[in-house]
């Protein structure tokens, strides 16, 4: 009974030696006095000892190497005598300008951590913005002052955030940055023929043909011309392409007439330009044509009147005067 509680006291010191070991952060018990507990430094010097002795680690070990190669060349006589695996094979070190021989920085192998390493984080939220100059213009203290002299208004970054997910200063397309693959896997060509899709068909192993190559080929053999994997006779229509080659035949068409409509608008152009030079021309020819002036035409009691001054114009003319009929 005492045996094995000397050995669970044993183990439980152990661990706690341990934990101590391993605990960087220190704490002290109040004196409940006004001096102050601890070191006299507040642990500024304290030693990081979670890493290996300095004693045993792969610098120390290089240096006794080192020291033993210098003391058998000081002797002047190699001893044929087997000094442990790191002298085995080693050479001595020389100084050089890129720095000490000793140096882990130099040489090859582990690199001794520092000794007085103390991991500390400050979060900076402050903007470092001189407040006077920020909300009047002026501060006392001049350039001088170790804030930042500047009135600009920046946003926080929960405000970037915000106006960054409303679209307001991006519009954020989900599917920017996704590759998509499927456009690059469909072919343009059938594997058979060379040529383009004819009611194209697609396999179980997802391979492409038209129809009338894939049919031909099943009745030489029911395997895949890709692959020759069994197609067990089965077809589907192949949607990709189909949708892929309706929506370029759709732009082709609209391309085409857009065409049609700048030629329709060049010759409805032409035609107006033809037929104003020909109205230029009609008006030219009126203006060089003289015209003839018609006499009015008579109105209906005028007409009698003439013709009975015409009549009697005439028997004047067949009645001879009587000068005549003396003659």
């Amino acid at each position: 009974m005492r045996a094995a509680e000397s050995s669970s006291s044993g183990d439980d010191g152990e661990a706690a030696e341990r934990a101590k070991a391993l605990n960087i952060d220190h704490s002290y018990e109040s004196s409940k006095t006004a001096e102050r507990g601890g070191p006299s430094d507040m642990g500024a010097t304290m030693l990081n000892e979670i890493e290996t002795d300095f004693k045993v680690d792969a610098q120390a070990q290089f240096e006794r190497v080192q020291q033993t190669l210098k003391s058998i060349k000081e002797g002047g006589k190699e001893e044929q005598v087997y000094r442990g695996m790191a002298l085995y094979g080693a050479k001595e070190k020389q100084d050089s300008a890129a720095g000490n021989a000793s140096n882990g920085f130099v040489r090859k192998g582990p690199i001794r951590a520092p000794q007085f390493l103390r991991a500390s984080v400050r979060w900076d939220f402050a903007p470092d913005l001189c407040k006077d100059y920020k909300e009047t213009g002026f501060c006392t203290f001049g350039d001088s002052c170790k804030f930042v002299h500047d009135r600009t208004d920046y946003k926080h970054g929960w405000e970037l955030e915000r106006d960054f997910q409303q679209g307001k200063l991006k519009d954020e397309d989900e599917h920017k940055y996704e590759i998509s693959d499927d456009e690059d896997e469909l072919p343009f060509k059938c594997f058979i023929c060379r040529e383009s899709f004819t009611n194209p068909i697609m396999t179980k192993c997802k391979h492409y043909f038209c129809e009338k190559c894939a049919l031909d080929h099943y009745r030489k053999s029911q395997k895949c011309y890709v692959c020759d994997k069994n197609t067990y006779g089965v077809f589907n229509p192949a949607k990709e392409i189909i949708a892929r080659t309706a929506g370029e035949n759709k732009k082709k068409n609209a391309c085409d007439h857009d065409h049609d409509d700048d030629d329709h608008s060049g010759d409805d152009g032409a035609a107006g330009t033809a037929a104003a030079a020909e109205g230029d021309e009609k008006h030219a020819l009126r203006e060089d044509t003289e015209i003839e002036m018609l006499p009015d035409e008579p109105s209906p009691g005028a007409d009698d009147g003439d013709e009975q001054d015409s009549d009697e114009n005439n028997g004047d003319d067949g009645a001879p005067s009587g000068d005549e009929k003396d003659d």
